[in-house]
C-alpha cells in the first residue's frame, strides 16, 4: 500500500463544493496594498508610524471573548477566570481591556453556545473555532478577511512557524485567496505514539526491549503470566472506553493508551486517508493491512496479553499509574503524569521507545494535522489585527515563559494559539544532552526552543549522573518545578529522536477535514467502524466480519465520500 508522506498531506480544511471554489490555493496578499493610513488609527505603530507587530495600542482597545471554564482549575488567591494576571498583562503591556462575553463549562457546551451565537449574530470579537465552524462563519459572511493584517502585523517568528508546515497551515485558512483565520501550528512530535514500558519488569524477567509486534506480544504475555502487577496484571493496556482505539484524520494527535502502535507496526492507518497500490484514494480502515492488525489484536486479546477490559475500562490512566499495567502506547509527554505512578511505587521505571518496527525494520508513525484550531475575528470589529498582536507577544520566549510561571492554566490566555515550529532542526532533547555532555550552553534557536533556557538551568536539579542512564534511580523525582518536562523531554522526545535514527517512515492523512457528505453520514460510518473493530478484537465477531464491514461502509455513504475526498486532494 502506498501512502503520501511529508509535504503531500493536502487539504487540512473543511472542503466546500461550490461556494468556496478557491479553497486550498496559496495565499494572495489581497488587500495588502490598502492605504497605510487605515492601519494607523489606534493601531500599534513604531516611531515612524509603520505597523509594529510587537507594538502597544495608544488608546485602550476593548476585546470581548468567550471562555471554556473547567471548574476544577485552580487560580492563585484573589484571581479568577475573568479577573487574573493574564488580563492585567494584556492591559499593561498591550493596552487591551478584555471582557468575557460568555462562558461554557466544557468544549461541547462551548460549541453549542457558539452555534447559538452564530445563529443570533451576537459574536465575541475574536472566536476560537474548529474547521467546520470556520466554514460556517465564512459562508455566513460573519468574519473578517485577515489578509492585510497578516501582511502588516505577523511577526517574523509567527511567519517562520506558520511556514514550517510547508505552507499547509496557511492553506488551511485560505479561501478564494483570502486568509480568513489565524491557524495554530502543532508540533509534529505531538502525533507520535511511543511504546511506554515498565523497564524494571523487563529487567526482573531478564527480557530485552521488544522491537517487533511478535516481541511485544511475548513480553506482554510474560508480564501477565508472571503477575508482575499482581493478579490482574495487564500486558498491553488499552484506552479508556471514552477514548479512541486509534487516532484518525479528525483527531490526529497521539492517543493515550490507544492501539496505534500495533497498527503502525503493520503499516496500517485506520482512520486516515491514504493511497492504495494503484495510487487511488482509499480510507485506511478498509485496507488489508488494517485487517492484519485486527487479527493480531484479536489473538492478543484471546491469549490474555491485551487489556482484558478493552472497551469497558473507565480509566486507563489509573491502571498504569497504580502499577497494574506493563506497556501502553502514548505521547512524548507521559512524563508529566509520572509522579503519580511513582507515588504508588517509587521504583516503577517507565521508559519510552519508538517500537514496534515494521517488517522492514523502520518506525512508521502516523502524523498529526498541522493545523486544527483557529481564531477568527467578528466582521465589523475595529481591530482585526489584535489576534496577531496578542500571539506575536506570546511567541516572544521571555513573555511566554512569564505566562507559564504565573500559576494560571494557559488555556485562559485570551486569543492564544499554539503556533509552534512544526519540526525544529534539533529537538529539545538533543540540545539538553549536548549541554549535559559538555557542560557548555550549546547554540540553539530561541524562537524554536522557547523554554530551553529554563530547561538548561534546571536539568541538573532533576537528572543525576550518569546522564545517559535514564533509570528512575538516576532522577530526583518531584511534583514541583520542571521535573515533568525534563523527564518527558529526555525520555519521550529522546525516543522520537531514536526513531529517526532507526529510520522513520511518516504517514500523513491526505485529508484532515470534512467533505459535504461527511457532515451528514460520517457519525454513522464511524459508529459502524468502532463497533465492528472492537467486536473483532474481542472475538464476538469473526475476522471475516471485516469484509462485511467494507461492503456496509461503501453502501452507507462511503462511495460518495471517497469520491469527494479524491476530488479534494486532487485540487
Amino acid at each position: 500500500m502506498k501512502r503520501k508522506t511529508i509535504g503531500i498531506f493536502l487539504a487540512t480544511v473543511v472542503i466546500v463544493a461550490s461556494s468556496l471554489t478557491g479553497c486550498g490555493k496559496s495565499l494572495e496578499p489581497q488587500g495588502a496594498e490598502s492605504n497605510n493610513s487605515e492601519f494607523t488609527a489606534n493601531r500599534p505603530v513604531n516611531e515612524k508610524g509603520e505597523p509594529d507587530p510587537l507594538g502597544v495600542y495608544d488608546n485602550p482597545v476593548k476585546l470581548k471573548i468567550a471562555q471554556v471554564v473547567n471548574p476544577s482549575d485552580v487560580f492563585p488567591e484573589g484571581q479568577s477566570a475573568t479577573d487574573n494576571d493574564f488580563f492585567k498583562f494584556y492591559k499593561d503591556e498591550m493596552n487591551i481591556d478584555v471582557e468575557v462575553m460568555w462562558q461554557s463549562g466544557t468544549g461541547e457546551d462551548y460549541n453549542e453556545k457558539l452555534n447559538l451565537a452564530i445563529s443570533s449574530g451576537e459574536l465575541p470579537d475574536i472566536i476560537s473555532v474548529n474547521s467546520a465552524q470556520l466554514e460556517m462563519l465564512i459562508k455566513a459572511d460573519m468574519i473578517e478577511d485577515l489578509t492585510p493584517y497578516y501582511e502588516q502585523y505577523a511577526s517574523e517568528i509567527m511567519r517562520k512557524n506558520l511556514n514550517s508546515t510547508g505552507g499547509k497551515s496557511i492553506e488551511s485558512v485560505t479561501y478564494d485567496g483570502k486568509m480568513m483565520a489565524l491557524p495554530n501550528v502543532k508540533a509534529f512530535k505531538d502525533g507520535y505514539d511511543l511504546l511506554w514500558i515498565r523497564q524494571d519488569w523487563l529487567d526482573q524477567l531478564n527480557l530485552e526491549v521488544p522491537k517487533t509486534i511478535d516481541e511485544v506480544r511475548k513480553v506482554a504475555k510474560a508480564f501477565v503470566d508472571n503477575k508482575m502487577g499482581g493478579e490482574n496484571t495487564i500486558g498491553l493496556l488499552g484506552p479508556s472506553s471514552s477514548n479512541l482505539l486509534y487516532a484518525d484524520f479528525q483527531q490526529s494527535s497521539a492517543t493515550m493508551c490507544g492501539l496505534d502502535g500495533i497498527f503502525q507496526g503493520k503499516k496500517a492507518y485506520p482512520g486516515y486517508w491514504v493511497e492504495n497500490d494503484d495510487g487511488k484514494v482509499i480510507y485506511g480502515s478498509l485496507t488489508q493491512e488494517t485487517k492484519e492488525a485486527l487479527s493480531v489484536l484479536a489473538d492478543m486479546y484471546k491469549e490474555g496479553s491485551l487489556d482484558p477490559e478493552l472497551g469497558t475500562r473507565k480509566d486507563a490512566d489509573e491502571a498504569w499509574k497504580s502499577g497494574q499495567a506493563g506497556m501502553f502506547f502514548g505521547p512524548w509527554w507521559v512524563g508529566y503524569n509520572l509522579a503519580d505512578a511513582l507515588a504508588v511505587n517509587p521504583n516503577a521505571e517507565w521508559l519510552a521507545y519508538p517500537y514496534p518496527l515494521t517488517e522492514e525494520g523502520v518506525w512508521a508513525p502516523h502524523m498529526p494535522n498541522p493545523s486544527d484550531s483557529f481564531y477568527v475575528v467578528r466582521k465589523g470589529y475595529e481591530h482585526p489585527e489584535i489576534v496577531f498582536i496578542i500571539n506575536n507577544k506570546l511567541l516572544v520566549p521571555e513573555i511566554g515563559g512569564k505566562m507559564d510561571s504565573m500559576g494560571i492554566p494557559v488555556a485562559y490566555l485570551p486569543g492564544r494559539l499554539l503556533i509552534n515550529p512544526a519540526k525544529p532542526l534539533e529537538s529539545d532533547a538533543q540540545i539538553i544532552y549536548k549541554y549535559l555532555e559538555t557542560g557548555a550552553i550549546p547554540d540553539y534557536d530561541v524562537s524554536e526552543h522557547t523554554r530551553m533556557e529554563n530547561d538548561l538551568n534546571t536539568v541538573k536539579d532533576y537528572k543525576k549522573e550518569p546522564y545517559d542512564d535514564l533509570g528512575i534511580d538516576k532522577w530526583n523525582v518531584s511534583k514541583e518545578g520542571n521535573f515533568a518536562r525534563i523527564y518527558s523531554t529526555l525520555v519521550g522526545v529522546g525516543a522520537i529522536d531514536k526513531g529517526y535514527e532507526i529510520g522513520c517512515d511518516e504517514a500523513y492523512s491526505l485529508l484532515y477535514g470534512q467533505t459535504d457528505s461527511m457532515q451528514k453520514k460520517w457519525s454513522n460510518l464511524k459508529k459502524l467502524e468502532d463497533e465492528t473493530f472492537l467486536k473483532i478484537i474481542l472475538g464476538t465477531e469473526p475476522l471475516d466480519k471485516f469484509e462485511t464491514f467494507i461492503d456496509d461502509w461503501y453502501s452507507q455513504g462511503g462511495t460518495e465520500i471517497i469520491q469527494e475526498v479524491t476530488e479534494a486532494v486532487s485540487k
